[in-house]
C-alpha cells in the first residue's frame, strides 16, 4: 500500500500557500491595492484630444481574447514612429490611437495585422 508521508504533504501545502500569498501580495502592490493583474493598466479609451498635426484613428481588431492581447497590440502600436497615444478595448475589440498626419494608414494596418489579429480601419476623428 502506497501511503503519503504526512510531513511531506504538510510541507508541500505550506510551500504552496506561501507561494500563493506572495503572488497575491505582488499583484496587490503592483496594482496600487487593487486585486487585478498589472496588464489591466492598458487604457481602453483616450480621454484627450489629438495634438496639433495629429489625427485620431480607430480600428476594429478581431482575434483579441485576453489582457495579454491588449498588451501585445498596445506595445506594437506605440512602437510605430509617429504614434503618440494608443488605447486598446478588449471588450469592443477596438484600437484607438493618435498619430501624426504623416503616418500612413497602411503602416498602422500592417502593424495590427499579425499572428491571429485582423484589423480594419473604422475611421478618423475630427
Amino acid at each position: 500500500m502506497n501511503r503519503h508521508n504526512p510531513k511531506r504533504v504538510a510541507i508541500a501545502a505550506l510551500v504552496a500557500g506561501v507561494a500563493l500569498a506572495a503572488v497575491a501580495m505582488r499583484q496587490s502592490i503592483a496594482g496600487g491595492g487593487r486585486d487585478v493583474p498589472v496588464l489591466a493598466d492598458i487604457p481602453s479609451s483616450l480621454d484627450t484630444s489629438p495634438g496639433e498635426g495629429e489625427v485620431m484613428r480607430s480600428y476594429s481588431v478581431s482575434g483579441m481574447c485576453c489582457e495579454s492581447c491588449t498588451r501585445k497590440l498596445h506595445d506594437k502600436v506605440l512602437g510605430l514612429e509617429g504614434v503618440e497615444a494608443c488605447a486598446v478595448d478588449l471588450v469592443e475589440e477596438r484600437v484607438v490611437l493618435f498619430a501624426k498626419l504623416s503616418v500612413p494608414t497602411e503602416r498602422i494596418l500592417s502593424t495590427l495585422n499579425f499572428e491571429k489579429y485582423s484589423a480594419v480601419e473604422l475611421g478618423e476623428g475630427p
